[in-house]
């Protein structure tokens, strides 16, 4: 599962990485560690960003077309409802298709979240039989936007999940 969508835990990776590389670089060790220190901080920001825009919403469930979005959703008291489990390529069965649109209903779930790596036609059909729309989610797994880093992609995630989720 992508921790690294918990920017807390991105920020603890990346001090493992500066450790780990100034062992090996011990003449670049000040650098790996001012950079990572760096990050740490942008990604404390991140976090913080998420915790106070995730704060107040009308619900706290997304659906999703998978469940890859577990560690961002446990970091941000967010329940996660996969399509399919974790494995992104499993068809959903009529039972669990069933369970979703339950969930739908009793949590006034708006919206069903994609991604830019699998095919988003059973969300959208499931959407669709529903009454509601799609949108993307994008677990980091796979870059579409070469322009866009990791701070870029996470905020645009928030935006989406804001709006979701009918956040104040």
């Amino acid at each position: 599962p992508p921790f690294w969508l918990d920017p807390m835990r991105m920020a603890d990776a990346a001090d493992a990485v500066a450790a780990q590389l100034a062992e090996v670089d011990p003449d670049g060790a000040e650098q790996f560690e001012a950079n990572a220190a760096e990050l740490r901080d942008e990604l404390e920001s991140l976090d913080e960003s998420y915790r106070t825009g995730l704060a107040q919403c009308s619900t706290t469930t997304i659906v999703v077309a998978h469940e890859a979005y577990g560690y961002l959703a446990g970091a941000y008291g967010l329940d996660q409802e996969g399509i399919s489990g974790i494995d992104p390529e499993a068809e959903p069965s009529p039972a669990r298709l069933r369970e979703i649109e339950q969930v739908v209903r009793e949590t006034g779930v708006g919206i069903i979240f994609t991604e830019s790596l699998i095919d988003p036609r059973v969300a959208e059909v499931l959407a669709d039989d529903l009454g509601i729309t799609t949108g993307v989610l994008d677990p980091l797994e796979n870059q579409a936007d070469p322009e866009a880093d990791y701070l870029d992609v996470m905020q645009t995630n928030l935006t989406s999940l804001r709006g979701a989720l009918g956040c104040a």
